[in-house]
């Protein structure tokens, strides 16, 4: 990868960040009837608005930190596990102890765990599509690495927001994170494939 196609990555995955975080603020906007015009005026909106664009930018940015400590851990990874097959089991053990720990942890002392595993299985769910996504553009072999960053890294990535709470803030959070990540693996080997070659002038076939 060139510093070229690394900038075109970083740039557009901040892009699709700064998106995804105006598509959420949108939402509550137009569901929230204590969020209006009204209530909080015009510069409320616009510094509201700012805030939005910020956070944002700056999830993009973590979420392309993260992607390349991912890609980092799973060179290193392929080194110690010579065989790729125990590599991939480790991974599915990962996939499912970070899923109940992003349940678990915003579970209130009493009260029943079984609904704070929607959101893990909504980014499970949606890990697996993006999964078969990249399968088809490339192998099968591709599948459970793709699960792996799609859920553990992406709810790794989310705990901050998880432990509030808040299903606005966790929501502004997942959201950005799981589409920049998405974004990222799913372009990861057309920035790496090898740029096609041209045939000499007076060569044609």
């Amino acid at each position: 990868m060139n510093l070229g196609k690394w900038i075109s990555l970083f740039l557009s995955t901040v892009g699709i960040g700064i998106g995804a975080a105006l598509a959420v603020g949108v939402v509550v906007f137009s569901i929230n009837p204590e969020v209006s015009v009204g209530t909080m005026g015009i510069e409320g909106i616009l510094f509201n608005l700012l805030q939005t664009v910020t956070v944002g930018a700056l999830l993009g940015a973590f979420s392309h930190m993260g992607f390349f400590a991912y890609l980092t851990v799973n060179l290193f990874a392929q080194g110690i596990f010579k065989n790729k097959l125990i590599w991939s089991y480790v991974q599915v053990f990962f996939i499912v102890v970070v899923a109940a720990y992003a349940a678990m942890l915003r579970v209130p002392e009493g009260e029943n765990m079984l609904p704070y595993f929607v959101l893990p299985t909504l980014v499970v769910l949606g890990a697996y599509v993006v999964s078969r996504r990249k399968v088809a553009e490339t192998n099968r072999k591709s599948f459970v690495p793709t699960m792996f960053f799609m859920t553990a890294v992406t709810l790794l990535e989310a705990v901050p927001a998880l432990q509030q709470f808040n299903a606005y803030g966790t929501a502004m959070m997942v959201l950005p994170l799981f589409l920049c990540n998405a974004w990222q693996i799913l372009r990861l080997h057309k920035i790496l494939a090898p740029a096609p070659t041209q045939e000499p002038a007076g060569r044609a076939s």
